[in-house]
């Protein structure tokens, strides 16, 4: 064979092995996505997490999935069996709900630790069932007027736990948001990405934002990071990047959700300000919007939590809710009275309000 057949042929097969490593790896039309799909399609819903865009009742569909997250997917700890069985639960919901197959993408990803991140001595932890050093993350897309981007993201995986909290509450606010908004106009394209894999590092959104081409980054204005918004004793808004002498720039897509706030006249609030460890407004960074922060893109991050005393403990009566046994819809319920629907109603009233604007460009 002449030099240049054989040069033409590396050339065919180098395309050959980039194609099948998109197509199986970031872009999810690869057997996983397939395998995913049919299982969602096989899982039988019940009426009471169904939703029509119709509806007014912010908070009821997420606390509906709440409390079927708790009931059916405990200890959905990275990399295991059950982390894979909410990620099928969550393309169940969204196919059920009026989104198609082609509107969905599965970005597979592997990860160095699936291991519950809690202390081992509590009684209920949850082990997940059988181990991978895999996960994925489920993306969906709904297109609107402009290319121009809005992520929504909930990371679905939990510690040792119900995960109720940490993060079935932020899952299930995104759910019901997506179903809503699967019929209504908008300006910009949102993608709702539930994250894989969180509680070890991220490993989910650092994907994401890794496999980002040049034009996809680009056309992100905003990511909308929903995070622990069940059991805190405040309601809050975070979002800024800290630069290297302390001062903290992009604030104008928080300050933006905060008029909105003020607007509707929700009790949400920005963090206390004079935290030198938290710059305000930023608060924490450890959670998935930390990835797209860290590559200029602004942030709004949701959590419920208490600074009052300049750190985040959570709650005052219990401390932190999120990484313990008490991250347990029943024990929230009967320690909080009326706490659960209220902060998901909240926050859900928010977010479809976010997503009505048409001017977060900066």
């Amino acid at each position: 064979m002449r030099k240049k057949e054989i040069d033409f042929m590396k050339k065919i097969l180098s395309c050959f092995l980039v194609c099948a490593f998109l197509c199986t790896g970031l872009y999810g039309c690869g057997s996983k996505k397939t395998e995913l799909i049919e299982e969602a399609k096989d899982l039988t819903l019940s009426q009471e997490i169904s939703i029509t865009p119709e509806q007014n009742d912010y908070g009821i569909p997420a606390y509906n999935f709440l409390k079927h997250i708790q009931s059916n997917y405990p200890g959905r700890v990275a990399g295991t069996e059950k982390e894979t069985e909410m990620a099928v639960f969550i393309l169940s919901v969204l196919l059920n709900g009026g989104y198609a197959e082609s509107d969905i993408a599965i970005e597979s990803f592997e990860i160095d630790d699936s291991t519950p991140m809690m202390d081992e001595a509590i009684q209920n932890v949850f082990d997940g069932g059988e181990k991978s050093n895999s996960s994925q993350n489920i993306l969906i897309t709904k297109k609107g007027e402009s290319e121009k981007t809005i992520i929504v993201g909930a990371h679905y995986d939990s510690a040792g736990t119900h995960g109720v909290d940490d993060n079935g509450s932020g899952v299930s606010v995104a759910l019901e948001n997506a179903l809503r908004m699967v019929n209504t106009p908008t300006y910009y394209t949102i993608q709702y990405v539930f994250f894989g894999s969180e509680e070890p590092g991220m490993y989910g959104s650092r994907a994401y934002v890794e496999s980002l081409s040049e034009k996809e980054r680009e056309n992100i204005i905003l990511m909308i990071n929903i995070d622990t918004v069940l059991a805190g004793d405040y309601l809050y808004l975070y979002g800024g990047k800290v630069n290297d002498n302390g001062t903290v720039d992009n604030t104008e897509a928080v300050f933006k959700a905060y008029e909105i706030v003020k607007e509707i006249g929700l009790n949400i609030q920005l963090p206390p300000d004079g935290n030198n460890d938290y710059p305000y407004p930023t608060g924490q960074k450890r959670s998935d919007h930390a990835p797209f922060n860290d590559i200029g893109i602004p942030y709004i991050y949701f959590e419920a939590n208490n600074w009052e005393n300049g750190s985040p403990v959570e709650t005052e009566k219990n401390g932190l809710i999120m990484h313990t046994d008490m991250d347990d819809l029943d024990f929230i319920e009967n320690e909080y009275s009326g706490r659960v629907q209220n902060t998901l109603s909240s926050y859900s009233i928010l977010l479809y309000s976010l997503l009505q604007e048409n001017n977060w460009e900066q």
